[in-house]
């Protein structure tokens, strides 16, 4: 779904979609629905300002124990969009300050709006992705999990590079 800056009126723009074919289905798998709603303000002729929401539920494995678990993304957004088709540089080395951080600039006035979506839901997941914060994962040696038993296990300690410098220390 495209919008070009010159459809967007005075009070803006508001789109509740309910088309899922911008969602990453390859990528993440998907439980529930998707409900997103994206606002369009325009902000001087070359400026967009764009407002969204996103929500649905999206299961994965724990990187710790492997169980499969659901997460819930309910989360909103905002972008500046600038279009300046003469005035992009090659890329370079530039320190960004932090008004640019959430400008994203254009070369044609043109909104991909479903782009936008799909990146923004991968920009609200975690890196890591673990069923709890307290998720004890799997043991190394037998592999059990630990959330559900323990395991008797000889825990050894990892020798470190710089256990030497403790012998010396004494």
């Amino acid at each position: 779904m495209k919008v070009r800056f010159g459809e967007i009126p005075e009070e803006g723009l508001r789109y509740e979609i309910n088309d899922e074919s911008w969602f990453p289905d390859r990528e993440l798998h998907r439980t529930g629905p998707v409900r997103s709603v994206i606002v369009l303000k325009r902000n001087g002729v070359n400026r967009v300002l764009l407002s969204g929401e996103i929500q649905t539920t999206i299961t994965f494995d724990c990187d710790r124990c492997t169980e499969n678990f659901s997460m819930e993304l309910d989360n909103s957004f905002e972008l500046d969009l600038e279009c300046t088709p003469g005035n992009i540089l090659e890329p370079a080395e530039h320190k960004c300050s932090p008004a640019e951080m959430d400008v994203m600039y254009l070369k044609k006035p043109v909104i991909d709006i479903f782009a936008i979506l799909s990146q923004q839901v991968f920009l609200m997941i975690s890196e890591k992705h673990l069923c709890s914060e307290s998720c004890k994962g799997l043991c190394p040696k037998c592999g059990v999990d630990l959330n559900l038993e323990s395991c008797d296990c000889k825990k050894e300690l990892k020798s470190s590079p710089f256990s030497i410098l403790k012998k010396n220390r004494k």
